[in-house]
């Protein structure tokens, strides 16, 4: 098994890219510590985990706190004693537009889509360092992180962060043995979809249209399919694979 031995954390684990990314972690052979803003649904996706025969954690974290950060990977020190994957997949839909983005909107989408990750990575060094093997991290950002939204210039301007940030610890911690990576998905049917276009749950199939109707695929994807691409960065199959925004996207940016 790709993972067999290894511990991985995954933020955002209780829904979504998140849980199907947890899932596929634990079938591979990792116990996975599933991290979630919504303790009930990190605990769902712990079931299932064991359910299958996996070894899982749950714990409910807002990810744009650094210091619930800080305790979160002091507990998972205590518990597992080391990391070999970290998957910051923590982030939001922002508003739309400029002209109508408050402080608190603003302070959010960076909380919570770009402060998360820089601290999640940084608390969770010292365990990647304690076994001297390396390690792999991956993040989540966007096609969004790479060309410009047409709806939400503070959701681009998050994920190209993201994106920035890659590039620049791959170069930094690559003497270490840790490689970093992002995914950069399009449309995904998770329950966040709808809100990228300003709707509500009951429109997820309309929402779905619109965004399939954009690619050369015709489609949306499905959790699983992008947990698949953030599986082979997390793994020895992409050994020679760092700092690279991988799109995950039906070929949207190859227009």
């Amino acid at each position: 098994m790709e993972l067999a031995d290894k511990v991985a954390v995954v933020t955002a684990g209780g829904s979504g890219i998140g849980r199907a990314t947890s899932l596929r972690f634990a079938e591979e052979g990792a116990a996975v510590a599933v991290v979630d803003i919504d303790g009930e649904a990190a605990a769902g996706t712990v079931a299932a985990i064991e359910a299958a025969g996996g070894s899982g954690s749950a714990h409910a974290v807002d990810c744009s706190d650094s210091t619930a950060l800080k305790d979160l990977f002091e507990a998972l020190d205590q518990r597992y004693g080391r990391l070999d994957v970290l998957f910051n997949h923590a982030g939001i839909p922002n508003p739309h537009g400029i002209a109508a983005i408050e402080d608190a909107d603003f302070d959010r989408a960076v909380g919570v889509n770009l402060r998360s990750g820089f601290f999640a990575t940084r608390y969770a060094l010292p365990l990647f360092r304690r076994t001297g093997e390396g390690g792999t991290i991956v993040f989540t950002a966007s096609t969004a992180g790479i060309v410009a939204s047409m709806t939400s210039p503070l959701y681009a301007m998050t994920k190209h962060g993201v994106v920035g940030l890659v590039h620049s610890l791959s170069q930094v911690l690559a003497e270490e043995g840790i490689r970093v990576n992002a995914v950069c998905p399009g449309p995904v049917r998770t329950p966040m979809l709808p809100g990228f276009m300003g709707k509500g749950p009951e429109e997820t199939d309309w929402v779905a249209e619109h965004y399939g109707s954009d690619n050369a695929l015709k489609r949306v994807a499905q959790p699983e399919e992008v947990a698949e691409a953030v599986l082979f960065l997390a793994g020895e199959r992409s050994s020679y694979i760092t700092g690279v925004p991988l799109p995950v996207d039906a070929g949207f940016l190859a227009k």
